[in-house]
């Protein structure tokens, strides 16, 4: 068995670490991208790609991004953003610290190892060249926690919680960057952009070895089951890890009836039949009801009357349902 505040910990540390990684991407294929843009196209690009993070309400309050460096300042090391990375590695750091007898002490050094190196992200805003180094730095120490968390952690309900966590955000972040490629205001994102987003650029060449068409890769980063962030590769894992958990803890039971339900919705075409007629309608409801997947997981964890406490100190960046959003 295991604590519920122990389990809250683990869940949150795995969705902030793929949350880190994911933001880390985006900033650096938009720090490369924007550079060539004209200013009404920069900030179009801009746009979408927060949308893409889910961080529309976030840069509402702050206010519209006019420059390129004002973008990286708000992703990056803007510590008022929750969906900056600075907060998101601050959070995989503050969450491991407080289950540190449950984890490889590995996981714990690369974790505050890369919290350490916060006066060097605070000040990478400067130059090109040190904003990709220490974007590099962050996604190589996010895969470095992964691999641990992977190849080192006992198989035990701590190893499950964190699983889910980065199965749950890999899924909202896939769903929302296919939502945000059909409504940005430049029209429908490139195919390529995508991939590269989604680190499946290869991938895709080495099966399809073809130049990216649109409707392809959509059906690619859903439906793929050898790419490890398809949304149904995600829905296998998040609902393998509701299905041992919930042997245990019977509220993890309707998440994980959920969850079997959404891939089944993908594995029989309902998604992709819906989307044909009306993608944006269709991928909105889609990424609402990942969203209460992951509510109704939080709320399996942590009991009904701590939850306003939790949602007023981990809101999830974006709208979000009623519930456990963090």
């Amino acid at each position: 068995m295991i604590l519920a505040r122990h389990a809250e910990s683990l869940l949150w540390a795995g969705r902030y670490l793929e949350r880190a990684e994911n933001t880390s991407r985006c900033l650096n294929y938009a720090a490369n991208s924007i550079t060539h843009l004209r200013t009404g196209e920069a900030t179009a690009e801009g746009e979408m790609l927060v949308r893409t993070l889910g961080l529309q309400d976030e840069l509402e309050a702050v206010g519209p991004l006019e420059s390129q460096p004002q973008l990286i300042a708000f992703l990056l090391s803007d510590t008022d953003n929750p969906g900056s990375v600075v907060s998101a590695v601050v959070a995989v750091r503050e969450n491991l610290r407080t289950v540190r007898d449950r984890i490889p002490i590995e996981l714990w050094e690369e974790a505050n190892g890369l919290f350490l190196r916060f006066p060097f992200l605070g000040h990478a805003n400067a130059a090109a060249g040190g904003l990709h180094e220490v974007l590099l730095m962050v996604r190589r120490a996010c895969l470095a926690i992964s691999g641990i968390l992977n190849e080192g952690m006992r198989r035990d309900e701590g190893h499950a919680f964190a699983v889910l966590g980065r199965m749950l955000e890999r899924s909202i972040f896939t769903v929302g960057l296919l939502e945000a490629s059909h409504t940005g205001s430049r029209g429908v994102m490139d195919a390529t952009r995508m991939l590269r987003l989604t680190s499946s650029l290869q991938a895709y060449h080495r099966q399809h070895g073809n130049a990216p068409d649109f409707d392809s890769v959509v059906r690619y980063l859903l439906h793929a089951v050898d790419l490890p962030r398809s949304v149904l590769t995600c829905l296998d894992r998040a609902e393998e890890c509701l299905t041992g958990l919930a042997t245990t803890a019977v509220a993890l039971d309707r998440p994980r009836r959920k969850a079997a339900l959404l891939r089944a919705r993908l594995e029989l075409g309902e998604i992709e039949e819906a989307m044909v007629a009306a993608p944006v309608p269709t991928l909105q409801d889609f990424l609402t009801q990942f969203l209460e997947l992951a509510s109704d997981v939080h709320t399996g964890i942590v009991p009904p009357l701590a939850m306003a406490t939790v949602r007023s100190q981990y809101i999830r960046p974006g709208a979000a349902p009623t519930g456990g959003a963090r």
